[in-house]
């Protein structure tokens, strides 16, 4: 588990946690913002973790804050040796560190920080698809119309329709990590990610920048009486000759080994791209042999994307969708 940089910022602004000027990072040399909270100065690493530097914490305040999360030894998921990895453990630490610790303050703290975290513009709405499929068959424009859902439930946030509740009451069961930055320029990026936390193989993806975008899932489904891994990418590539930009729908299947390893290569296994601006179809890295996607490939295409949907929904989405409201 890690915190992005505007995860960490977020979480201090929220805090309350005085500001001081931006420093190096401990891992990389970028500029990541630096906070102080009782003389203890904390700042990222410019990867995926946050230090500390100047006042020790002491050490029966970083016990209790593990033991209040449920770990007895730094290498869980919130507290490393001199790390700390989640915006949780960060906002446990600091209110202990405070004075003013408590589950309540903690919870509101971090459901506020989420909520913030969740307003980027960058995630707000989904993506317009570039390429119309009107001169394709009626099949390939099924599984246009099948991927507007998918990226209504790898992306909840963009989509107006679902009513979301409120990030505390969810966070126990989905893990929500988003990465985002220079929203109002060419550089902007955003990257959020959904896993299940309460089942075995269940997550969400949304990547953009300038040079695209990326929905991408990973669900475990039973077929054929056996378990099997969907990994589902529909993405597109933005490259600097707009001839070359392309919109693809890639499917990777694979057949579970009985000790819960994967099976690089067995029958019933499937490795199928299919773009959506020439309707090509073709096995990754064997681009040079793609020929006109057969009907019967979209709807292997469609059925896998059928199954991703419906485990997304069942793990993630009806964990973060408000019915009642």
């Amino acid at each position: 588990m890690g915190i992005s940089i505007r995860e960490f910022q977020v979480a201090m602004e929220t805090f309350g946690a005085e500001r001081l000027p931006n420093r190096e990072g401990s891992r990389y040399n970028i500029l990541v913002p630096c906070f102080q909270i009782k003389g203890t100065e904390f700042f990222h690493s410019g990867s995926y973790y946050i230090v500390n530097r100047g006042k020790n914490v002491p050490d029966d305040i970083m016990n209790r804050a593990m033991a209040e999360l449920g770990e007895k030894h730094p290498g869980g998921d919130n507290f490393w040796w001199g790390e700390v990895h989640s915006i949780k453990g960060m906002l446990t630490l600091g209110t202990m560190l405070r004075g003013d610790y408590s589950k309540e303050l903690v919870d509101e703290l971090t459901n506020n920080a989420y909520k913030k975290l969740l307003e980027c513009s960058l995630i707000k709405s989904n993506v317009k698809f570039p390429f119309e499929c009107s001169t394709h068959s009626p099949k390939m424009q099924k599984l246009r119309k099948l991927l507007v859902e998918y990226s209504k439930v790898v992306n909840p946030f963009g989509n107006c329709e679902f009513k979301i509740k409120e990030p505390i009451e969810y966070l126990n069961k989905v893990k929500v990590e988003l990465a985002a930055g220079h929203e109002e320029s060419a550089d902007a990026y955003s990257r959020l990610s959904l896993t299940s936390l309460t089942s075995l193989l269940s997550e969400a993806y949304f990547d953009s920048d300038s040079k695209g975008w990326t929905y991408r899932s990973s669900t475990l489904v039973q077929k054929d009486r056996k378990m099997g891994g969907i990994f589902f990418y529909h993405y597109y590539q933005n490259v600097s000759d707009n001839k070359d930009a392309d919109e693809v729908v890639y499917l990777d299947y694979n057949v579970q080994r009985k000790n819960g390893a994967w099976y690089d290569t067995l029958p019933g296994d499937i490795d199928l791209r299919i773009s959506l601006k020439t309707g090509l179809a073709w096995r990754t890295y064997n681009e040079e042999d793609a020929v006109p996607a057969t009907d019967e490939q979209i709807d292997v295409m469609i059925a896998h994307l059928r199954m991703s949907i419906k485990s997304l929904k069942k793990n993630i989405i009806r964990n973060i969708i408000d019915t009642k409201r």
